[in-house]
């Protein structure tokens, strides 16, 4: 499933030569889809919840909302070739009774993030200005992907690891919240500015269950990546 979702990105995102080269290319595309089978498995045996984070200062309210299908992957922040890009993909699955590694959940994802610059777009509340942030409805499988930049790091006296906010929030087959809030961020491993170097003290930028490891995959400047979130029981009605 998320291997056509990435060939149907690659061959939309970009009309260069370079793409249509990177989708002709199975071989790739069949390693992304391991490396992703082997991390949920990693996921699902360790069943390790993942970790509140704080919300940060410049979170913005009534994001756009866009769904996610097999032919439209959304972007967070608008593409540009000069940045590197990031592909994220990743499964939402919440802790039941009897089921202590969770089972898949349809969720919204409440997504912002620092331009190439570190910079945020304007979050007061009357700005219409939402670049770098949005909102994502899963499957009924609880599967998101998205296309976005690298994030860059900002100096607040000192700085910050590249990072991305999140608010997830668990939904019925109706779309409506059936639990709690889960706030958090997600880093990027083998940043030298994770812990203990994060100039926020309150940032779990050490946490393992926020860390995920990207690598190139069809491009120098491409960004491939996969996240899942265990929310705990505790998430739900």
């Amino acid at each position: 499933m998320l291997s056509l979702i990435y060939i149907s990105f690659l061959c939309t995102w970009s009309s260069s030569t370079a793409f249509a080269r990177a989708a002709a290319q199975p071989n790739l595309l069949k390693s992304l889809g391991s490396t992703t089978d082997s991390k949920r498995q990693l996921l699902q045996t360790s069943c390790k919840v993942t970790s509140k984070d704080i919300e940060g200062p410049f979170y913005k309210r009534n994001a756009p909302i866009q769904q996610i299908t097999p032919a439209l992957v959304p972007q967070v922040c608008k593409n540009n070739v000069a940045n590197d890009r990031l592909i994220l993909n990743g499964t939402i699955r919440q802790i039941s009774d009897g089921n202590p590694c969770g089972k898949p959940t349809r969720a919204v994802l409440d997504v912002w993030q620092a331009n190439a610059d570190g910079e945020y777009s304007d979050h007061s509340a009357l700005s219409t200005d939402f670049a770098c942030r949005t909102r994502l409805v899963t499957n009924h499988d609880g599967i998101f992907t998205f296309s976005s930049i690298f994030p860059g790091r900002y100096d607040d006296g000192g700085f910050r690891p590249a990072h991305i906010h999140f608010q997830i929030t668990p939904l019925d087959l109706n779309d409506r919240a059936i639990g709690k809030t889960l706030t958090t961020q997600m880093y990027f491993a083998q940043d030298h500015f994770l812990k203990p170097h994060d100039s926020c003290a309150m940032c779990s930028s050490d946490d393992p269950t926020l860390i995920t490891h990207v690598s190139h995959q069809t491009d120098i400047k491409t960004f491939v990546g996969t996240w899942d979130v265990l929310l705990s029981s505790d998430d739900a009605n």
